[in-house]
């Protein structure tokens, strides 16, 4: 009997990378060796530890309002070009659409990459936020719910389950109508909490493009004008969120399905079961919860360490979990740098055929993807992204609130 293997992915497919797996594992190990050796030898005395550090001088304002427009017309276009295609038959045709490519690379991917650098967009972008707004729902805040970020944690692996395991997670049909009813759930929440206490506790993106953009050097002053405080400068101050350290665990987890689940190791594993859908929704959070149980082990030796009874493994995982920040991003982007830059470009022919009803506008609905990098080049730049450190700036300053 042939077994069909089930391969989901919400766009996009990957490649092995040029090298055997030992070679990969041998410099893995030597790398992270090295870097523990070489902190701790060069950086011996606290650093970073005074939050942001802001240049006046560079402060300017934040246009937010087209970016509120852009993020409601993106979920507009996931809607709408999802729900054309459902009704128009087009879900299991060649005809390319253009919600896969708003959601699985440019909400996804492309806005939390860039809010590396040039800080929070998710704030203006996102787009129930703006309904929340214009339908004048969630205006009196109601506290914030104990759970804390908790529910964000879960959606978190229920999205990922939705790109990474669900066969139909990149048609456009089921896109649009787990889309609606996020919106319809995040629209309910924001009425019994309030807008900004449900979104921060709720929504899956909130929490992770802010986690992502506290190392961008561009943040918000007090008095809300966008300025210039220093690489990493904002990690420090990231608000100590009950369940912030499982939800930089299920990022990192994610992603690290993402990778095994596509290796020959990993086939020869967990054989039938590891190629279900089932099976795969049983090893996604169990790849989470290993690599939570090793870091929670790691701050229980470390709490051990410390000889004092008031400090569990719970309160140093809590405390240090900001420390995962550049882990989880370095490898988000190593993993999915290809699939921006290549399936990017599928936004051309996507947008000039948007709902898959054989338009042509532009003229672009016949493009190709311009595979302009091997996978040698594409190697070698996401070793330089792991091995990068950013420059760090001067003196210590005041602190102020992070983005």
């Amino acid at each position: 009997m042939t077994r069909a293997p089930i391969i989901a992915h919400g766009i996009g497919s990957r490649l092995d990378l040029p090298v055997p797996v030992s070679y990969f594992a041998a410099g893995a190990a030597v790398v992270l060796i090295g870097s523990f050796v070489a902190l701790a030898a060069l950086w011996k005395k606290p650093r970073l530890q005074t939050g942001p550090i802001y240049d006046t001088k560079s402060a300017g304002s934040i246009p937010t309002v087209w970016l509120s427009w852009l993020g409601v017309l993106g979920l507009g276009f996931v809607v709408i070009a999802g729900l054309a295609a459902l009704l128009t038959g087009q879900e299991s045709t060649g005809t390319r659409n253009i919600a896969p490519v708003l959601l699985w690379v440019y909400f996804w991917l492309v806005m939390p990459f860039a809010g590396l650098v040039l800080g929070n967009l998710y704030t203006a972008v996102n787009p129930w936020r703006t309904l929340g707004r214009w339908l004048g729902i969630g205006e009196v805040e109601r506290g914030r719910p104990r759970v804390g970020i908790w529910p964000a944690v879960f959606g978190l692996l229920a999205f990922a389950w939705l790109e990474l395991v669900y066969p139909n997670g990149s048609t456009p049909g089921a896109i649009a109508i787990a889309a609606l009813v996020y919106t319809v759930g995040q629209l309910a929440l924001m009425a019994r909490y309030g807008r900004e206490t449900s979104l921060a506790s709720f929504d899956i993106f909130t929490p992770y493009n802010r986690l992502l953009s506290s190392i961008s050097p561009w943040g918000r002053t007090n008095e809300g004008r966008l300025a210039y405080r220093g690489w990493l400068r904002s990690l420090q101050v990231i608000p100590e969120w009950n369940g912030l350290a499982p939800f930089l665990i299920a990022m990192i987890g994610t992603v690290t399905f993402d990778g095994i689940s596509n290796t020959t190791w990993y086939e020869a594993l967990t054989g039938d079961l590891g190629m279900s859908v089932g099976g795969k929704s049983l090893l996604l959070p169990l790849t989470c919860a290993v690599i939570g149980g090793a870091y929670y082990l790691a701050c229980a030796a470390a709490a051990r360490l410390g000889r004092d009874p008031s400090i569990t493994a719970g309160s140093v995982a809590t405390r240090f979990a900001h420390t995962l920040v550049p882990i989880a991003a370095a490898y988000a982007f190593a993993h999915y740098f290809t699939l921006v830059i290549f399936e990017g470009q599928s936004i051309v022919s996507a947008g000039a055929d948007p709902f898959g009803l054989g338009w042509n506008l532009g003229g672009g609905r016949d493009y190709k993807i311009d595979f302009f990098l091997g996978a040698i080049p594409v190697w070698y730049l996401q070793v330089a992204h792991h091995r990068r450190r950013p420059r760090r700036r001067g003196d210590p300053g005041p602190r102020s609130r992070p983005i």
